[in-house]
């Protein structure tokens, strides 16, 4: 149709010189023979370049739309997720890297989260469903693949199984509990032909010198096992629970939580290592001092003595006014607490407590977040009041349970600048502090995210050897080795039931409660900016969407009747699975060490 305006006219004149322009692009390389030598990486749903999954084997260069995967997985470089949605690309095409069939190209993939996407796009014939599946065509393309991302290649997995003297239990239980799922067999239905289809279940026979029927049995005890101590009772236990972001504990193991809190014999403590600021939108920062201004222009709030930096019962007071509000309904009430700790916080921030002043920084800030890209690194005040609306949040959460800002604490570890490339963690500034915070609290339970190599966030792997170091330290000087360290994932990858040993129940209960605790206070990550690539929508969703997945592999490996026929009403509720890793210091500093060796190559 005609263009209605001008704008619109020029919106069409645009286009036109975008795809002229990727026409002349892709006629210049083909008349130069075509590409002689492509680096590239891949992405979550096997995109190469910008040609996501679905994209035609014979597509040259173009201007082109993205899918959600490859927008959650842009969402760190172009500024979150709300700015990657509303972004078109231009890319070279599949047919433009593989033109010249003598190109060399190179695919570099790193970390356990890109395995499910290496195994399709190397072990599955051509398709559109796998991009990467167009490189078949090219005789000198080679993935150069780090030990995680090659972990589910057949042929790879099994060369690694049989280098291991003597043949771990880990591997044994991955290779038939991934038999059981393939089949949709339980475990002790398990036959030698079905081990005999698969080499690697085939080698565990051979290796092991043991019937089929004893390797099912061993295993589906060893899940049960699991399972019950999932149920045991923990008390007169110190737990130190660490999170590098506000909602990594909660979204790991809140239904966890749910229990160890109902006995008072329990000390619990939470802590988030890094502050978090650049998870903050300025949108969400610009609705908080909206309402601020109108708390502040009504009169309800006033600045006094209850507002000094110093008075951290002020502090659990804006906790306990918003949970109010929760239990009331009330969006009055939560705005009203909403604003006092932004109030607060400022105040700390601009060391100011002049109620004119200070409504003059927040004209100065709702003009700041009004104006300001979406992505451009913020002005370190603004990075800590983000941060500080961070901290909020997770207090809140823990509110829930009837713990205040005694047993909550923030450390904001000075490697986290908010750049895209982080610092390593140091010692005076990193590790010393929770050192100390050890010295002070005494843990005899410390959990920590323990995501694999390249894996989840890297400020995940960063807080993990900053712990390991200070827990190293700790044990050093103490002489106290007798800590447990409870490793634990969430959103960003999960374990396989081979290699958690604590598997605990989740009912309807627990996940109701983790949605509600989510909702209600995490309120800068309704919509997170950098959300995870698999699921649309919020985190805890995704976090349910995992349990469920976890509960019904090992429902599948062990049976129905298991759990509908159990005695225990925990395992009669259980519609999800948490799964941790419980280590000994001495298996946390291996862990530690052997992920640095091959994240660094170090």
């Amino acid at each position: 149709r005609w263009a209605k305006n001008r704008s619109e006219r020029l919106q069409k004149k645009t286009i036109e010189i975008v795809d002229q322009f990727c026409s002349d692009y892709e006629s210049k390389i083909r008349s130069m023979g075509g590409i002689g030598f492509f680096l590239g990486g891949i992405g979550p749903d096997g995109h190469i370049g910008f040609n996501v999954q679905g994209s035609d084997h014979f597509s040259t260069t173009r201007l082109t739309a993205t899918n959600y995967e490859t927008q959650a997985a842009a969402a760190t470089d172009l500024g979150g997720i709300e700015i990657a949605k509303h972004r078109l690309v231009i890319t070279i095409g599949l047919d433009t890297i593989t033109y010249n069939k003598n190109a060399v190209a190179i695919i570099i993939a790193a970390g356990e989260a890109k395995a499910n996407i290496i195994r399709d796009s190397i072990q599955n014939e051509a398709s559109n469903v796998y991009p990467a599946t167009v490189l078949q065509k090219l005789k000198n393309a080679r993935f150069y693949l780090t030990n995680g991302a090659s972990l589910r290649l057949q042929e790879r997995r099994y060369l690694d199984v049989i280098a291991e003297e003597p043949l771990s239990q880990s591997s044994i239980e991955r290779a038939i509990i991934n038999l059981a799922i393939d089949k949709k067999k339980e475990l002790t239905a398990l036959r030698d032909d079905d081990y005999k289809s698969s080499s690697l279940s085939d080698y565990v026979l051979k290796k092991t010198k043991l019937s089929s029927s004893d390797v099912n049995k061993k295993i589906r005890n060893e899940i049960i096992s699991r399972l019950n101590k999932g149920l045991e009772v923990v008390e007169n236990q110190t737990i130190l629970h660490t999170a590098p972001h506000h909602d990594d504990i909660m979204l790991g193991y809140l239904p966890y939580i749910n229990h160890l809190v109902r006995t008072p014999l329990n000390q619990h403590y939470f802590v988030t290592l890094t502050s978090g600021f650049t998870a903050v939108t300025n949108s969400f920062m610009l609705e908080l001092m909206q309402n601020l201004k109108n708390q502040l222009s009504l009169g309800n709030i006033k600045a006094n003595q209850e507002f000094e930096p110093e008075y951290q019962e002020g502090r659990n007071r804006d906790v306990n006014l918003y949970l109010d509000g929760i239990a009331a309904r009330s969006r009055t009430i939560k705005n009203e607490a909403i604003a006092r700790r932004l109030l607060r916080n400022m105040i700390e921030i601009y060391e100011e407590d002049n109620l004119t002043y200070l409504e003059d920084r927040v004209d100065e800030l709702i003009n700041y977040f009004k104006t300001q890209y979406p992505g451009k690194k913020d002005i370190p005040h603004v990075q800590k009041l983000k941060g500080m609306m961070r901290e909020w949040e997770e207090e809140l959460i823990w509110g829930y349970f009837g713990f205040n800002t005694k047993n909550v604490l923030h450390m904001r570890l000075g490697f986290y600048q908010g750049d895209i490339f982080t610092e390593n963690p140091e010692m005076e500034r990193d590790v010393l502090p929770i050192l100390k915070l050890l010295k002070t609290i005494k843990p005899t339970i410390v959990t920590v995210a323990l995501d694999p190599e390249g894996s989840g966030p890297d400020t995940h792997y960063k807080v993990l050897q900053a712990i390991s170091e200070a827990l190293r330290i700790y044990e050093k000087e103490t002489g106290i080795s007798d800590i447990k360290v409870w490793g634990y994932r969430n959103i960003w990858y999960r374990f396989h039931p081979a290699e958690a040993n604590v598997y605990i129940p989740v009912s309807l209960n627990s996940m109701a409660i983790l949605e509600d605790t989510f909702m209600n206070s995490y309120g800068s990550q309704k919509a997170a900016s950098f959300p995870s690539w698999e699921y649309d929508g919020a985190f805890c969703r995704l976090a349910q969407q995992i349990q469920v997945d976890q509960f019904e592999k090992i429902r599948l490996c062990i049976g129905k009747d298991f759990f509908l026929k159990s005695s225990m009403p925990r395992f009669r509720a259980a519609h999800g699975l948490i799964f941790l890793k419980e280590l000994t210091l001495t298996e946390f500093y291996e862990h530690s060490k052997e992920l640095r060796r091959m994240t660094e190559n170090s």
